[in-house]
């Protein structure tokens, strides 16, 4: 009887400890959230070690955890690196550290959490109707430890409710961010100019990006806003800005000369941008004309500026800013909050697929 006793627990040891051998040895956890903002909007608050208490779903497990940024790293981007530690066993101990940092599309981390393990934590960014995709993923590579193996199958109930409580704060704290700089750009129409453009009409989209210096013009300008994403919209919105502006100019004898600007306040979680239209000057006037309408004179930004020219559409604008940003991603410029647009072409005499614009970003 003891006999077959003992050849059952061993079969039965040998049938528990070959099953795990079946199961998967990499394990994968992933959860998915549509975030009402641009894509840099939410790589920028990711990617930035100061701010992952903001939104991280353990930051208020244990008030008493202690955090520390590796000053010997910046605090943001590929190397930054922070560790933690706390009595709590649901935060426990460990180290963060991005290992991969592609500008608005994807960040990489290694996680170490001791004796307890390691993995890899993955976000991508991708621009889809009403936002962005963002998806947080987790992967660790189990071994040949059977134990190992049989906890991974836990660890999609584990980790995904935490990733689900991160991403519902990230999305909150993201779309709270993006909305309170539109309120506030709507709050106060025909706003200040932008603190400096050369404004050339020349053009060349044979050119990649460039860095240059552009100096302070005199212009006319309004505040305005439109549906990003709705060419009719945005016409609109533009041609009665200009048409406002070109009444104004007339009424107060300013002649106006050079093409036409459109200068981003902010973009909304819901598609709204908010810009200032503005039309150079060929002369500063002897006396500045009172505000009318929601119209005034005032100046365009002065400054070092990366530079490029977008040939097609308007709608399609994005991929350029894209293209700008990646550009000083790489070359390592840090950015200003100040871009703007300067439409070469005439829409009413040019094939959208040959409009020309000159496309500008403030840079340090």
């Amino acid at each position: 009887m003891w006999k077959n006793i003992i050849i059952g627990i061993v079969v039965l040891a040998g049938i528990v400890i070959g099953g795990a051998y079946v199961l998967p040895q990499n394990a994968h956890v992933e959860r998915v959230e549509i975030i009402k903002a641009a894509p840099d909007e939410i790589f920028t608050i990711v990617n930035d070690w100061t701010r992952f208490n903001e939104w991280s779903p353990w930051a208020q497990l244990d008030p008493n955890a202690k955090y520390t940024i590796d000053p010997l790293r910046p605090p943001s981007g590929k190397g930054a690196r922070f560790s933690w530690t706390s009595e709590d066993p649901n935060v426990g101990n460990g180290s963060q550290e991005i290992v991969e940092s592609e500008p608005f599309k994807l960040i990489k981390t290694k996680l170490d959490f001791g004796s307890e393990g390691s993995g890899y934590s993955t976000f991508t960014f991708e621009p889809v109707d009403g936002g962005t995709r963002v998806v947080w993923a987790f992967d660790t590579d189990l071994g040949m430890n059977p134990v190992s193996r049989y906890v991974g199958l836990m660890f999609d109930s584990w980790i995904g409710k935490d990733y689900e409580a991160g991403l519902a704060r990230l999305k909150a704290l993201v779309e709270a961010q993006s909305n309170a700089a539109t309120q506030a750009a709507l709050a106060a129409p025909g706003g200040a100019a932008p603190p400096d453009i050369e404004l050339s009409g020349t053009a060349d989209p044979a050119k990649g990006p460039e860095i240059v210096r552009v100096g302070a013009k005199v212009v006319v300008l309004t505040r305005a806003s439109a549906k990003s994403n709705d060419e009719a919209a945005l016409s609109a919105a533009l041609g009665g800005a200009y048409q406002k502006l070109l009444t104004y100019a007339e009424a107060n004898g300013l002649e106006v000369g050079g093409p036409p600007l459109a200068v981003t306040i902010s973009h909304s979680a819901d598609g709204d941008w908010v810009f200032d239209a503005a039309m150079p000057l060929n002369s500063i006037p002897a006396l500045t004309p009172v505000p009318a309408d929601g119209v005034k004179v005032g100046e365009t930004y002065a400054g070092r500026v990366l530079k490029v020219t977008h040939k097609g559409p308007y709608l399609t604008l994005k991929n350029t800013y894209d293209r700008l940003h990646t550009y000083a991603a790489e070359h390592k410029l840090k950015e200003k909050a100040i871009s703007w647009e300067e439409y070469v072409s005439d829409p009413g005499e040019t094939q959208d697929a040959d409009l020309l614009t000159n496309v500008y970003l403030a840079v340090e």
